[in-house]
């Protein structure tokens, strides 16, 4: 008889007569009962008794050990306790953890099968816990990961969301990061309220980096003084990395803002930026040649990216926000650098930011220059993405100053810059500051990320003159806790033409999207009190105290983004045609938005949160809810008739893939192929971004290989002064061959220098510029539908 052979005098009740029991395994289920050595076989002897052969099971820490039934039991006890706190219903008592281990036993011999593995026993189990009615119990207690063929595929780049981020390279980490990626997502979609997943995963709403949703905030933009004052704690704590003290010099300086956003990343799921870049960099610059500065503008550049540290072994996904000069409201302002606030206290002299202007205006050239020159092949640089702001403070020249320093450059020269890269590369975004809704002057303000926007003010900031005054520590730090978008089109489909109807189903969709945020804050407060996000909670020394400092995200303030997908398609559905095509359909548009705009402000005084209504940049998101339109048989002739993209093709491949070329056009935007003039365009976005405070862009795509600078700035100058839009890029196709490394204006199949096919085409995906090869089919599918303009089109 094999050693493992029991006796017992029944097999439903053998563990519980006291037999003699094995050494448990102390982990999962997979962990325990992995494929099993020998088949099962139950024989009865001659005195009645039954004798069990139940095989050894196999561990994951490489051990053997004899089934028990017990494992199962004590596994429910211990799972199913996460309904009670992600679900609020009550765990499994223990008499029934016993009556569905029993069945799982009772199943499993009556299997008669070879091999048993650990899924398996997990699935039996969930399979009993549903037919039993327990769907709360079941979803804690499954599993998640991936089919071992899937996995393969990740590894070999396909598969699982390949095309799902542009900004991920071609390497082992990206593979592993998907893997993990599709675990979290399955573990958040089974753990979140049922009703909240079915919306997202039947397309009503789209919770916006599923796989960090429980772990991490969405994204932020810093505050360099803080760190220019306490130093870098790279891990939040000083436990695990070295702690810096504040950098003494310029290229420490340099080198703690590259790492503090890499850093950062470990923390956030989005974005990270700098506001006010220049300025607070300034003081390091005090005295130094121009070609000095150039230089500590380019090790910034290059680090910034070279390295691929951030999740997926991608780069880090950052902005800085330059202005030409100092900005009036920060002349008066103690500097904040070297580890001391220049007031005139703690043994410092009183320094103003005012007083480096000349290093603000350098440190801008040198910017421009750096990207200018581009990479060693002459590839403009992704990241950092430079946010250039157009201020009412640099729309006149300071002509004293200017007088006293005929070396340096004027603000006027320096805008012209900008230009010439946005003529070069298509690189610079433009935040325009100019609208009086932009507040320039009475806050801060800054675009983040691929178009979200964030300001702080008197009026909504308790503590902004302290923060201004770095007192205690108090700073700025502006970000989101979380994006959430939704189906606009869905919500014109179910409508049935009833503009009532529209407007409750869309603030239906904000209800839901409300659930998503207090679950997100419920989620995440024990992590934040367990220590699970120690950079943005960090409390570095004070390097004047010797105390804890200021925290370095309040996290209270950040914001909740409700984004907007195809409100063009939502309008040409209800009224039959597209924003562009008639008056009707541009003003619901407007009222709906409104609408959104109005009732998001009740939402934030009725949960004390604050809702900002945004443009999503939806580099998946258009695909991902009109494919699943597409796919709900209700939908799919109502789709047909809105969507965009390559529809026949989509309706022939879906039953092969879900990676179609359609899409819902972007936010409150034209279509991107709409064969409309580029000042009918304008005008009609123009209109949505005092609407859309939470951040919109406006798309202007080149088709010149090499448009006119000076023409750029004119027309550029000409949009700030005299429209609504806060934020614009011109975007120049470009490509590069990979052979002989030639840069070449517009989208190549070919190299002109050297004949290879071996082509990697760039152009701007949502927000940033990337390579084309890594974007989805329906980006793809929007490169090609882009309707482009040249300078004539400028005037």
């Amino acid at each position: 008889m094999q050693s493992d052979t029991k006796i017992i005098e029944d097999p439903d009740k053998g563990f519980e007569k006291g037999a003699v029991q094995p050494a448990r395994d102390k982990g999962s289920l997979e962990a325990s009962m992995m494929p099993l050595t020998e088949p099962q076989s139950l024989q009865q002897t001659l005195d009645g008794q039954f004798i069990s052969t139940m095989p050894k099971v196999r561990t994951t820490d490489g051990h053997m050990v004899q089934w028990d039934r017990n494992i199962v039991v004590n596994q429910l006890l211990k799972e199913t306790t996460l309904s009670e706190w992600y679900h609020n219903i009550s765990s499994i008592s223990k008499d029934e953890a016993h009556d569905v281990a029993k069945e799982t036993e009772k199943r499993i011999r009556g299997m008669n099968i070879k091999f048993l593995s650990g899924p398996l026993i997990r699935e039996l189990v969930n399979m009993i816990l549903l037919e039993r009615g327990h769907l709360e119990w079941r979803n804690v207690s499954t599993r998640v990961g991936s089919p071992v063929f899937d996995a393969c595929e990740i590894d070999q780049g396909s598969g699982f969301e390949a095309n799902e981020n542009a900004n991920l390279q071609e390497n082992a980490e990206t593979a592993h990061k998907k893997k993990a990626d599709k675990i979290s997502k399955e573990q958040y979609l089974l753990l979140l309220p049922p009703k909240i997943a079915d919306l997202h995963l039947n397309g009503d709403l789209h919770i916006h980096d599923l796989e960090y949703f429980g772990t991490r905030a969405f994204c932020q933009d810093w505050d360099l003084r803080y760190f220019f004052y306490y130093g870098l704690m790279p891990d939040g704590s000083g436990a695990k990395a070295s702690v810096a003290g504040p950098a003494m010099k310029a290229e420490v300086a340099m080198l703690h803002a590259v790492k503090a956003l890499g850093s950062a990343q470990t923390n956030f799921a989005g974005g990270q930026g700098f506001y006010n870049f220049l300025t607070f960099c300034a003081p390091f610059f005090e005295g130094k040649p121009y070609k000095e500065i150039e230089q500590l503008m380019q090790m910034f550049v290059y680090e910034m990216t070279q390295m691929m540290v951030a999740r997926g072994g991608q780069l880090v996904f950052s902005s800085v926000q330059l202005s030409p000069g100092v900005p009036k409201m920060w002349r008066d302002k103690p500097v904040v650098y070297r580890g001391r606030v220049w007031d005139g206290t703690n043994g410092t002299e009183k320094r103003v930011y005012g007083d480096y202007e000349r290093e603000v205006r350098l440190g801008f050239k040198a910017m421009m220059n750096v990207m200018l020159e581009g990479d060693y092949w002459g590839k403009p640089f992704n990241f950092p993405k430079p946010e250039i702001s157009i201020e009412p403070d640099f729309m006149e020249e300071d002509e004293m100053f200017n007088r006293a320093n005929p070396e340096l450059p004027t603000y006027d020269e320096l805008y012209t810059m900008t230009f010439e890269l946005t003529a070069k590369y298509g690189t610079p975004y433009f935040d325009n500051q100019l609208p009086e809704y932009r507040g320039a002057g009475e806050g801060i303000s800054c675009y983040q990320c691929c178009a979200y926007q964030f300001s702080a003010n008197a009026d909504s900031d308790s503590e902004f003159d302290e923060k201004m005054y770095f007192n205690e520590g108090k700073h700025f730090s502006m970000g989101s806790w979380q994006v959430i978008s939704l189906n606009c089109p869905r919500a014109a489909y179910l409508a049935e033409n009833d503009d009532e109807k529209l407007f409750s189903h869309l603030k239906h969709l904000m209800d839901e999207a409300m659930e998503v945020f207090q679950t997100k804050v419920k989620w995440l407060k024990p992590i934040i009190e367990n220590g699970r996000m120690p950079f943005a909670t960090q409390q570095p020394k004070d390097p004047v105290t010797g105390k804890k400092g200021a925290i370095a995200v309040d996290i209270d303030s950040l914001v909740f983004t409700i984004g907007v997908i195809g409100i063009n398609e939502m309008v040409q559905y209800h009224t039959g045609s597209q924003m562009h095509e008639s008056r009707d359909a541009f003003k619901l548009a407007i009222r709906a938005m409104t609408e959104m705009d109005i009732y998001g402000k009740e939402l934030s005084r009725k949960f004390g949160m604050e809702i900002a209504l945004a443009r999503t940049p939806a580099e998946t998101t258009g695909q991902r809810f009109s494919v699943s339109d597409l796919l709900h048989e209700e939908f799919r002739d109502k789709v047909i008739s809105v969507v965009k993209g390559d529809v026949k093709a989509a309706v022939e491949g879906i039953k092969n893939t879900h990676d179609l070329p359609i899409y819902y056009t972007n936010g409150t935007h034209v279509p991107p192929g709409a064969d409309v003039s580029l000042v009918d365009r304008i005008n009609i976005e123009h209109v949505f971004f005092p609407i859309v405070d939470g951040g919109d862009i406006m798309h202007i795509w080149m088709g010149e290989g090499s448009p006119d600078a000076k023409g750029l700035k004119d027309f550029a100058m000409n949009l700030a002064r005299n429209t609504q839009l806060g934020y614009f890029a011109f975007t120049k196709d470009m490509s590069v061959c990979m052979d002989d490394f030639h840069m070449m204006a517009g989208l190549k199949d070919a190299c002109e220098n050297c004949g290879s096919d071996n082509i990697e085409q760039l152009s701007r995906v949502t927000g940033y510029i990337q390579a084309v090869g890594g974007w989805n089919a329906a980006k793809k599918q929007e490169l090609e539908d882009r309707k482009r303009y040249n300078s004539a089109d400028m005037v």
